[in-house]
């Protein structure tokens, strides 16, 4: 029987992707240190999707999901609108699949319970460090901290849309561009609201909503939670700034009203109770899906946005950065220490068809938005739907990366292409590039896969 015991590995990046790694590797008995180039993890941040794919895996952890399930939303209605108000369609959000939860946690609490696992389990962490070189030979990989060198088995790269990683694995030195737009994004409690009569029906709903607004290269969405009276709010416009700048900073409420001026005055009723400290202007950059995910010698393994950026119209870039970690620490624990290499390609066939489909859907998703085909919205408004199917929310990724091992490992060493059963049946994958998807932007045609 393959052992991770005395594997060492290091991981970069504790986001959702980082984390879920280094929490499978080391449950699997791997010695796991983490860098992260943030001095400290906060709370702050505002609603994130933690879908059913994603939460079976965290159910796994003691008691980090019922935790993060105290207080998370769970809207049962999907409400798309017009820029007036007028409701389009309103679409059933299931709760769960298969007794596991689709859930709308503060992006900032779920994240810091799940680095406080991490770190109960016995995952070592490394703040305010910033990796300048990461290194691979056919035994070991390893990265540069300033001079100094550290040395492992492995490393999985899950350093975000600025991944430095990314180029040695693919060998091509690129950045992160701009996807042509940028979000206003604020997550405030609502009792700034409270006493307009505009907000009443958002405030004093029973349940919680989920309301969208779409327009011509716009859409805005509201999402409020009941248990801590809390409210996000988001909205896309048009990017006026360079890829050099800041992807992340305040945003003026003055623009944000601009953007949807004239729209529906519920929603500019609430852009107007944001406090001024609770909006930052989000640049959506976006790397085209990267060809491979593994390095040369196989010992340095990109993961989530690192390796698949997602827009947050695909309500799927948590979920799917939480899928690469689960599968990254089934794979190594069939591989065992002294196949690595074999395990992490492994890895890379088992999750890169899926992860480029639910790229591809948030283009979709959100094309369908911008360029509203009106007519078609009469006679089928269930187009603008955020589509939920049970292969992508039903599925568990641990379960099926074991389940598909041997086979994946078996047409590696034949040189055989793997067909994996974890997307649509009958799917194909076809390569695309962002410079395909923003082509779809001047084209009123919704996309088809």
């Amino acid at each position: 029987m393959a052992s991770l015991g005395d594997a060492r590995i290091i991981v970069v990046g504790a986001g959702f992707g980082g984390l879920t790694a280094a929490i499978e590797l080391r449950r699997k008995g791997a010695s796991v240190r983490v860098f992260e180039s943030t001095k400290k993890l906060t709370e702050q941040g505002d609603t994130i999707q933690i879908a059913s794919n994603a939460t079976k895996v965290l159910a796994k952890w003691g008691n980090v999901l019922r935790a993060i399930e105290e207080d998370s939303a769970r809207p049962p209605i999907l409400s798309c609108k017009n820029s007036k108000g007028e409701t389009l369609h309103n679409q059933d959000f299931p709760l769960g699949y298969d007794g596991f939860p689709n859930l709308y946690p503060s992006r900032g609490r779920a994240h810091k319970l799940v680095y406080e696992y991490a770190a109960s389990i016995g995952v070592e962490f490394s703040f305010g460090v910033r990796v300048s070189k990461y290194f691979e030979d056919e035994s070991h990989a390893g990265v540069y901290i300033g001079e100094e060198k550290v040395v492992a088995d492995a490393v999985i790269a899950a350093d975000g849309v600025h991944s430095k990683a990314r180029a040695l694995v693919t060998g091509v030195p690129e950045n992160p561009r701009s996807s042509g737009f940028a979000a206003y994004r604020s997550w405030f409690p609502w009792e700034s609201l409270e006493g307009n009569p505009l907000v009443e029906e958002i405030i004093n709903a029973k349940e919680d909503l989920f309301w969208a607004w779409i327009g011509l290269d716009v859409h805005a969405l509201v999402m409020t939670n009941i248990k801590m009276k809390y409210l996000a709010v988001f909205c896309t416009h048009k990017d006026t700034y360079t890829v050099e700048e800041s992807w992340n900073f305040p945003g003026k409420k003055e623009d944000m009203l601009e953007v949807v001026k004239g729209w529906d005055e519920r929603l500019r009723a609430v852009i107007e109770g944001i406090p001024p400290d609770r909006l930052i202007d989000w640049k959506l950059l976006w790397r085209d899906p990267a060809p491979k995910w593994i390095s040369n010698h196989g010992r340095l393994a990109l993961a989530g946005d690192a390796a698949h950026p997602h827009l947050p119209s695909s309500g799927q870039g948590a979920a799917s950065a939480i899928e690469d970690g689960a599968t990254i620490g089934a794979v190594l624990d069939r591989a065992g220490k002294n196949d690595i290499p074999l395990g992490l390609r492994a890895y890379e066939n088992i999750r890169f068809w899926r992860a480029c489909l639910t790229q591809r859907m948030g283009w979709e998703l959100r094309h369908t938005w911008h360029r509203t085909d009106w007519d078609l919205v009469k006679r089928h408004p269930e187009v603008l739907e955020m589509h939920q199917p049970y292969w992508l929310f039903g599925a568990d990724p641990e379960a099926y990366a074991y389940q598909a091992y041997d086979e994946t490992v078996a047409c590696l060493k034949n040189n055989k292409e793997f067909v994996p059963k974890n997307v649509p049946e009958g799917y194909r994958h076809e390569e695309w590039t962002m410079e395909d998807m923003m082509a779809l932007e001047g084209d009123s045609k919704k996309p088809n896969l």
